[in-house]
């Protein structure tokens, strides 16, 4: 099995955010859940509605001999977006596959260990995807294709737009902080 993505010599500069509030540590939470990266060993990934994008542990992507191009993106947390959380060191394409539900050719962000507590974080770059849906029932996270049973008879409205927040002035909000 080759668990290796295809490599190219393009960095990117764009921002992106992450915006994950609470302890994971509690191995009851119902958003974390096993996932597969280009069909290789199980890795602990969270499922994180609030980020954009998909963060992978650096040590992770060495273990599963995933080849990633250098890049430096900033990375933003909940609430800051004038001082980056922190920086990433790559980013790789690869298939992400969780509850076997699949989606290919992600991009996902290798970041330093210590950046986080699990080993992959699945934001919405895979969660959005248009064949995929997920669910909260209880105290479980349910994944699976828009087309399966428990999802088929979700009304869905495709003309909504999509809902833009629009920043503050700087000066507006340094004046409201206390």
């Amino acid at each position: 099995m080759n668990c290796v993505a295809k490599e190219t010599n393009h960095a990117s500069e764009e921002s992106l955010s992450v915006r994950l509030v609470g302890d994971n540590s509690d191995e009851s939470n119902s958003f974390l859940k096993k996932a597969k990266i280009n069909n290789c060993d199980n890795v602990q990934a969270l499922i994180d509605t609030g980020s954009s994008c998909c963060l992978l542990k650096i040590s992770v992507a060495q273990k599963l001999k995933l080849k990633f191009d250098r890049a430096a993106n900033k990375i933003y947390g909940f609430g800051n977006q004038k001082m980056p959380a922190l920086t990433s060191i790559g980013r790789i394409k690869a298939d992400i596959e969780v509850d076997n539900v699949n989606a290919e050719n992600i991009s996902i962000y290798v970041v330093p260990d210590d950046a986080q507590s699990v080993d992959l974080i699945i934001g919405r770059a895979w969660l959005d995807l248009p064949h995929i849906a997920y669910t909260k029932i209880g105290e479980r996270v349910h994944i699976g294709y828009r087309e399966d049973d428990l999802f088929r008879n979700f009304p869905i409205d495709e003309k909504v737009n999509p809902v833009c927040l629009k920043r503050l002035e700087t000066a507006q909000s340094e004046s409201e902080s206390l």
